[in-house]
Order: structure tokens, then C-alpha cells, then sequence
């Protein structure tokens, strides 16, 4: 996607009212952003916008430069990636209706990393707090990336415990970038910002209203191999993120709580419909054949006689060395949504690796 697109997305996406579902529809009927914005108006009333949005278009573009707008952004220290691009997590593109766009400040690549979720109540026990904090530190300790939503309580926990044990985490927010909530984490925003990732699909200027949280946690769980409920209330935002894995495909894991305590009877519920009861962060990692030290070689090696030709095809291109996704996608010919299927099956499976930059390993 060129700077013109990309500028001509946003500046789409910056008017009220005209979501992600819109720049979907918009990029199909017209094929393109920067066509739909130069179209006449006669063009724009046929799309199936209201027309208070396209007259609000037709007003803006008077005034307004969608590159200067991108610009604008980008000095301000945030910037955009596009499902078309080679930056987006790779993890999101499968989701039930992806964000076209992100909205991000710190290091995207932290996305493509091994991620985990570790979510909760926003009114944290003291053990809740202390649990989130040392799993997070523990996790971190081993190199995954822990998410969460920077919430108060189990969230804010999370993110802390990641940042002090040296680690990265990614904060998912549901508003705009400007919009730091809760207003006591904005020295929490910015450390993250500094060793990691925050991110959100609301552009500039979206309150924290309560119907983006939703939104928000299908992301949160959309990004990582698995989620970690540590607390949460029968009815929970939490709660809803485990529903948004299981719909996903990821894992669910739930922390045990006093049965006579409000904070953990969705915990206890998860459970009970099972989610993986863990004690430590032992009980996640060995979930994950990347975090097993004594898988004998031997299998390993048997686990390519069953690999499919395009599986074998990444095997023998990938050699010893370390190579980018767009090196794989030129070299094997393959699509690329199959590729990054196929990439994220066999990272799953322990045989390849992602790296920083979007590059990719064998182990």
C-alpha cells in the first residue's frame, strides 16, 4: 500500500461514523481509498454511506490533505499499519472481522512475537494483583510477550510485572491514542510505549466509551496463543475476552480463587467448563511445544513426514539461516494469507520461530 492509500485510509477512518466495516466496503466497491475520495459526488452518494458522512467527506476534502493528515499523526509518535501490510500481526488477519487499521506507538514487531493474554478484574483482590503480577514477571522472564488492556487492577499488574522483569508487553487500548484511560496510567503509557507496543483500531479523538471495550478485547485475545484469566466477576469484560479465544481458536486459562469471592467465581465458572486450571506459569508454558526443552529430536524429525508439499517447501527454503516473510513469499510463490497461515501453524507446532522484523527460523 502506498503513502497516498494509506493517508487517504485514515482520513476516511477520522470521520465519525464511518468504521471498519465501512473501509471494507468502501475498498471493495471503488477498489481503492484514494478513488473514492477523488470520485464526484454523485459516485460517493451511490456507496451505501448515509449522506450526513458524505457530506461531511465532501466538506473535509475542501480543506484537508490526507497526506498532511498522515503527517500530522506520525508527529505526534504514532503511527499506522494496514492489513495489506507486511507489518500487521499476523495473528489479527484471521480474526472475525480484522481492523483495516491500527493505530500504534512503540515497536509493531513485538506483535509477531510468541504472545500471551493476561487479563482480569478491574477491582483486583490483593491476591488477584499479586497472582498477575508475578505470572506476567514469570512469563516475561521467558520471553513472551504478555498483552492486556491497561485497565485498573489485573491489567495494570500485568503490564508492570512484564516492565520489570526486563520483558515487553503490549497494551491494547480501547480508545484513540490521545486518549489515555484510566488518566492515572499515563506514566504506564509511556513506559510501554518505551518497551513495547501499545495499539488500538479507534483513531484519534475516540472516548473510552463502553462499547469499544468489546471491540478492544476480541484484539487483546486476537494477538495471543492464549489468554490467562486471573480474576474476574460472573459478568466480566474479562470473561468476554475468553469467549472472543475460544471463538478464535486460543487457548483459555483460568487461575483457582477463594470459592466465597465475588473476583474469582468467573474464574471458578471457566473452570468448571474447561479452561485449564494453572497454579504457575509452568501450567502455560508447557502447553506450547516452543517451551519444551526435552522434546527428543528424533520426533521432531518424524513430525515432518507428515508436513503437506508447501510445508516442506518453507523447511528446506528456511535452511539454517534466518530469512523475512517477503523473502519466503518470493521464493516459494506461495499466497500470502496461505503463508502466514502456514507460518503460524508450524510455529504453533515448535518448528519454526518468529523474529523480530517479521523474520523467520527453524528451530
Amino acid at each position: 500500500m502506498d503513502r497516498l492509500e494509506k493517508a487517504s485510509a485514515c482520513f476516511l477512518h477520522s470521520i465519525n461514523g464511518l468504521g471498519n466495516r465501512s473501509l471494507w466496503n468502501i475498498q471493495k466497491q471503488f477498489g481503492s481509498f484514494t478513488s473514492f475520495i477523488t470520485a464526484d459526488s454523485r459516485e460517493l452518494y451511490s456507496s451505501a454511506l448515509n449522506e450526513g458522512i458524505i457530506s461531511e467527506i465532501l466538506e473535509r476534502r475542501k480543506t484537508m490533505d490526507p497526506l498532511i493528515c498522515l503527517d500530522d499523526l506520525e508527529r505526534r509518535g504514532i503511527q499506522t499499519v494496514c492489513i495489506e501490510e507486511h507489518d500487521y500481526p499476523q495473528l489479527l488477519r484471521n480474526i472475525h472481522n480484522p481492523p483495516f487499521i491500527l493505530y500504534y506507538a512503540g515497536t509493531i514487531q513485538l506483535s509477531m512475537q510468541f504472545c500471551l493474554a493476561l487479563v482480569g478484574s478491574r477491582r483486583a483482590s490483593i491476591y488477584g494483583k499479586k497472582v498477575a503480577h508475578r505470572f506476567s514477571q514469570g512469563l516475561a522472564g521467558k520471553g513472551v510477550v504478555v498483552v492486556s488492556g491497561m485497565a485498573r487492577g489485573i491489567d495494570t499488574e500485568a503490564h508492570l510485572g512484564a516492565l520489570e522483569a526486563g520483558g515487553y508487553t503490549v497494551a491494547v487500548l480501547g480508545s484513540g491514542l490521545d486518549q489515555i484511560y484510566p488518566r492515572e496510567n499515563v506514566k504506564l503509557y509511556e513506559r510501554i510505549i518505551s518497551h513495547g507496543l501499545v495499539l488500538s483500531e479507534f483513531p484519534l479523538h475516540t472516548r473510552p466509551e463502553p462499547g469499544n471495550f468489546p471491540m478492544r478485547n476480541r484484539l487483546i485475545s486476537g494477538l495471543s496463543r492464549g489468554v490467562v484469566v486471573v480474576e474476574a466477576k460472573s459478568k466480566s469484560g474479562a470473561l468476554i475476552t475468553a469467549d472472543f479465544a475460544l471463538e478464535q481458536g486460543r487457548d483459555v486459562f483460568a487461575v483457582p480463587g477463594p470459592v466465597d469471592s465475588s473476583t474469582s467465581e468467573g474464574t471458578n465458572n471457566l473452570i468448571k467448563q474447561g479452561a485449564k486450571l494453572i497454579s504457575g506459569i509452568e501450567d502455560i508454558l508447557e502447553e506450547y511445544a516452543c517451551f519444551r526443552d526435552t522434546v527428543p529430536v528424533e520426533l521432531q524429525q518424524e513430525q515432518l513426514l507428515f508436513f503437506d508439499e508447501n510445508e516442506n517447501k518453507i523447511i528446506q527454503h528456511l535452511g539454517n539461516a534466518s530469512l523475512h516473510f517477503d523473502e519466503l513469499l518470493n521464493g516459494l510463490g506461495i499466497d500470502v494469507g496461505l503463508l502466514s497461515t502456514l507460518l503460524l501453524k508450524m510455529e504453533l507446532s515448535g518448528i519454526v520461530k518468529s523474529l523480530p522484523g517479521n523474520y523467520y527460523v527453524k528451530i
